[in-house]
């Protein structure tokens, strides 16, 4: 499968509602050991981990683990930066830390606005 097959099957999959299922993240796991390389898998990976069920393989630091792999694959990529951001300050209840990935993030997009680097495709919670 390509990155794109694995974006779209990810998408299709995404929690509506509930939780991500355990076939959904492994679905994420096997993607990002395919197409190491892409940004996107990496923080849709993240996503799912946060999104998971108690029983889920994966400790709930990974989804960390899984941003960070997408800026430094693609330090451009601002919805990894706001995941980051999004993750210190959800997760770790440090809006200080969090502050500055927001800030990153925010200086990524520009006075117009417009994201940059691969995120044009990823979905949002």
């Amino acid at each position: 499968m390509t990155e794109e097959d694995y974006i779209q099957e990810l998408r299709d999959r995404w929690p509506k509602e509930c939780e991500a299922t355990l076939e959904t993240i492994a679905r994420a796991d096997e993607a990002v050991q395919t197409c190491p390389q892409s940004s996107r898998l990496w923080v849709m990976r993240g996503n799912l981990i946060e999104l998971g069920p108690e029983a889920c393989p994966h400790p709930l630091e990974e989804a960390l683990s899984c941003y960070q792999r997408a800026v430094e694959l693609d330090p451009q990529f601002t919805e990894a930066w706001e995941e980051i951001g999004a993750y210190y300050d959800a997760v770790l209840d440090d809006e200080a830390t969090a502050e500055k990935y927001f800030l990153e993030a925010a200086r990524l997009k520009g006075a117009d606005g417009q994201s940059s680097g691969a995120n044009a495709a990823s979905p949002r919670r």
